[in-house]
């Protein structure tokens, strides 16, 4: 009879777990692959003016559609440079669902310098971000931007997240080697691995414990 109920107990705390687990969920557009010229992380980059038209793109890249064929490029959408026509990026995040409570993006970025080169203008679902920061020459830098509120809502209306990098004003050769999405803020995204949160982590406990003073009792 004790067997049996510490066999429910468990039972029911591990129901709990799988019920109440919220794993951090990413989408990456493109890959970490360091623009395809594996570039560390945070490193500085050796593109320039004289090889702008740099293409480190896979063939999956290249032949993508949902802004895959913008990443891996110096520069992206700059005209007269860059392997892409036009002067627009366009990132689709599909199959979102609609029950969203917080969100990041999260972008690689290379050589961008907004506030000594002219703004970019960025939408998230048609949405205006503010990307007047400056990361200085020669540098790679993961940024990762917490969503607001209006952009969580219009993700649960829509199902979906479209990013727009229009280079507007900007002459800057920068370049992306991912874009990626989080279903968590950015604090508690970890890109590399998809983690439990605390509350998971909790019952998880608490079934151990539970497994521990029934075997506890039985010794007694």
């Amino acid at each position: 009879m004790k067997n049996k109920l510490t066999t429910q107990f468990l039972l029911t705390g591990a129901f709990l777990l799988l019920a109440n687990s919220s794993f951090a969920t990413v989408w990456m557009i493109g890959d970490n692959d360091g623009y395809g010229a594996n570039i560390a992380d945070g490193a500085n980059h050796t593109f320039d003016i004289y090889n702008a038209n740099y293409d480190g793109r896979s063939v999956s890249e290249i032949n993508a559609t949902n802004g895959a064929q913008y990443t891996d490029t110096y520069s992206t959408t700059h005209t007269g440079y860059g392997p892409q026509t036009g002067n627009v990026a366009t990132f689709v995040f599909d199959n979102l669902g609609g029950t969203w409570t917080e969100g990041s993006m999260w972008f690689d970025m290379a050589d961008f310098q907004a506030t000594t080169f002219g703004a970019v203008n960025t939408t998230y679902n048609g949405i205006v971000q503010n990307w007047t920061f400056n990361d200085g020459a020669g540098s790679t830098v993961v940024r990762s931007f917490d969503l607001a509120q209006n952009v969580i809502d219009s993700i649960n209306l829509l199902g979906s997240l479209t990013v727009v990098v229009d280079r507007f004003q900007s002459t800057d050769f920068y370049g992306f080697d991912y874009a990626l999405l989080s279903n968590n803020i950015g604090e508690n995204t970890n890109i590399n691995n998809s983690v439990p949160e605390p509350t998971s982590l909790a019952l998880l406990a608490l079934g151990l414990a539970g497994f521990g003073f029934s075997r506890k009792k039985k010794k007694a």
